[in-house]
């Protein structure tokens, strides 16, 4: 049998159990030996267990501060609820919550408890006047449930103990969990999953608190911790953190450059390489910095999904603007796709390359940190129908240039090649000025100067696909040079290139069919109403069709592309017949079924046709490539 007793303060809650059978002398000096020993080490460490010895009036102790209070005000907030507790006797059980520590003693050994029924305490406030409007409950309520998710996660990442906030619009929730450090991990979830659900209860009352016989939580829409308490973790973690971050720079200070280019090519294996991450100076980013910045990952945030993940809208403490790439990783691809992101751009600067401005490796998720680029994808403005802003024909050829450049860049402007792998039109973003920058690396791939070529998985988008590649897993520059033929196309057509619509022609077939009847400018997107260069049309849609021959020494190099699309008087060779894609479109019932692509000019050129399984005229590729294996897995969209 217990009996509670509020004090004056309406946030303290003492609860005393009943009185003792033994000497009451005897339990007295026991329980006060106990607050004395846990006195000191609460004075040391900030908490302390202790039990006096058996077998006679043994007495249990606890007493511990929550994470937030500094060492002067746990001292003092111990001290306080020493002084509450001891009225309890002659009882022979008692605990105290304070707002800052918690305190109790019994007569059997309790530090695992987790639940208690007879004694777990929720204590609700009364609404503020602005939580009786409906609209400000609804927008509290979805705060609070969110705040006590995120201290509970984070709670459990950081020994126990964790404080943040939720805020936007009027309100902002804060909320605090603190786990008795005599629990382990599992009892610790399980009482904070049980105190969450009842806070959760206490809406639309502004702050709530539970006190649990394994932990403490509390939530108030009044800040009731220190500002920096949510960048406070544990002491010893974080001085290990910043010598092994001290250490790493060190070694590639002393390292250098050469280093850094010879890792560019090594695969990483396992999730253990993680720890050989060659960061650099200002490019590691804090998690919980990024998570704020993104409100949470908020959907409302959101800009885009990629096949490696999604990209949030982020507002760093400093007011920047940035990008947040928030990877999902469920094989040991991402290991590779991760570090060649990071490993490939972030030694590279180009006016149409988006800018790698660090990254975050130590929460739960691995995130990548960009420049963010204001407008739209690429796609969204030439497919999306009805679309208010309808591109020029002098922006899409700036487009058109500004990628070729970049491209270029990537091929040995920064003296290493480096090929993309996915050049398409929802990875070319475009900044205020429409500049068009090539985003997503994580398929890329670095290849050494003496090699012509590599062997490798496919990887890439149905219908950028080159056909040496897609078939024989040769990966070239000209993989890419292909890709970019197809986007110059869809630009300048305003198209997009389908190999997987049944009993209709693809945009190559289609502009190749013009450029042999000598009316090749007629390809060219009707919604520009005829307003456009011819001259400058015609190169492009002529240097579409080179790119997209189906022979790869054909096509020309992208700095030779360049040089076609900026020099005026630049001779242009005749292109040869590129390879026409097309296909049956799977039934709705057969997702498993693979279709035949057929390939009318690698017939010619003596190319075996490739068989496809794919479930998506856009999909991703990713596949195993081994000679003699000619199947292609083809993931969701991107």
């Amino acid at each position: 049998m217990f009996s509670a007793f509020v004090s004056s303060s309406s946030s303290d809650y003492l609860l005393c159990g009943t009185a003792s059978n033994r000497s009451f002398g005897q339990l007295v000096d026991n329980v006060r030996r106990v607050m004395g020993v846990l006195s000191e080490l609460v004075r040391s460490q900030s908490w302390g267990a202790f039990s006096t010895p058996k077998p006679q009036y043994q007495v249990f102790g606890l007493g511990q501060c929550y994470g937030h209070l500094s060492r002067e005000d746990c001292d003092l907030c111990f001290n306080d609820a020493s002084a509450k507790l001891q009225t309890c006797l002659p009882a022979s059980s008692g605990r105290v919550y304070l707002d800052g520590c918690f305190h109790r003693y019994d007569t059997y050994s309790f530090y695992h408890e987790t639940l208690d029924p007879a004694s777990d305490n929720v204590t609700c406030g009364s609404p503020t006047g602005a939580l009786n409007d409906s609209y400000m409950y609804q927008d509290f309520q979805s705060k609070l449930n969110q705040v006590i998710f995120n201290v509970t996660r984070k709670a459990l990442r950081n020994n126990g103990f964790a404080a943040t906030e939720v805020k936007g619009g009027v309100l902002t929730v804060y909320a605090l969990a603190q786990c008795w450090k005599t629990s382990d991990a599992n009892h610790c979830k399980e009482c904070l999953n049980s105190a969450g659900v009842r806070l959760k209860k206490c809406a639309p009352g502004a702050e709530g608190r539970a006190m649990f016989a394994g932990c403490y939580m509390r939530y108030s829409t009044n800040r009731f911790f220190k500002q920096s308490v949510e960048s406070e973790g544990n002491v010893n973690w974080l001085i290990a953190v910043v010598v092994l971050s001290a250490m790493i720079f060190t070694v590639l200070a002393a390292f250098g450059a050469f280093i850094g280019y010879k890792r560019l090519s090594q695969r990483k294996k396992g999730l253990g390489d993680l720890e050989r991450f060659p960061g650099r100076s200002g490019l590691n980013y804090n998690y919980e910095v990024l998570e704020k910045a993104t409100e949470f990952f908020n959907e409302s945030r959101k800009l885009g999904q990629g096949g490696c993940g999604s990209v949030f809208k982020g507002i760093l403490p400093n007011g920047k603007t940035v990008a947040v790439k928030r990877l999902v990783f469920n094989t040991r691809q991402w290991v590779d796709q991760f570090f060649n992101e990071v490993n490939l751009i972030s030694g590279i600067q180009h006016k149409n390359l988006v800018r790698l401005l660090g990254c975050s490796i130590e929460g739960p998720e691995s995130l990548l940190v960009y420049e963010y680029v204001t407008n739209r994808s690429l796609d969204q403005i030439i497919f999306v129908k009805n679309t208010i802003h309808i591109l020029s024909w002098q922006q899409r050829f700036n487009i058109i240039c500004g990628t070729a450049e970049g491209l270029a860049y990537l091929h040995g402007g920064s003296g290493v090649k480096i090929i993309h792998r996915d050049i398409k039109t929802s990875n070319i973003l475009l900044d205020e000025n429409l500049t068009p920058k090539i985003a997503d690396f994580g398929l890329a791939r670095c290849i050494a100067p003496d090699k012509s070529h590599v062997s490798t998985a496919i990887a890439g988008t149905l219908g950028y696909l080159a056909p040496e590649y897609l078939v024989r897993g040769q990966l070239t520059e000209k993989a890419d040079v292909y890709a970019f033929g197809v986007l110059a196309l869809e630009v300048a057509t305003g198209r997009k290139n389908s190999v997987f619509s049944q009993g209709s022609s693809s945009i190559l077939y289609s502009v190749w069919k013009h450029y042999k009847a000598n009316t090749l400018t007629q390809a060219i997107d009707a919604g520009l109403q005829g307003r456009f260069n011819e001259k400058e049309a015609s190169v492009v849609l002529q240097v579409g069709l080179l790119c997209t021959q189906a022979s790869a020494p054909l096509r020309p190099e992208m700095s030779e592309i360049v040089q076609m699309l900026t020099i005026e008087d630049y001779t242009i060779p005749s292109p040869q017949q590129p390879p026409f894609l097309n296909a049956s479109v799977l039934s709705a019932d057969d997702n498993t079924s693979s279709s035949l692509i057929e390939r009318s000019s690698l017939e010619e050129q003596g190319i075996d046709p490739v068989s496809s399984s794919y479930s998506h005229e856009s999909a991703t590729v990713t596949s195993p490539q081994s000679k003699g294996h000619k199947a292609i897995e083809a993931s969701s969209p991107r």
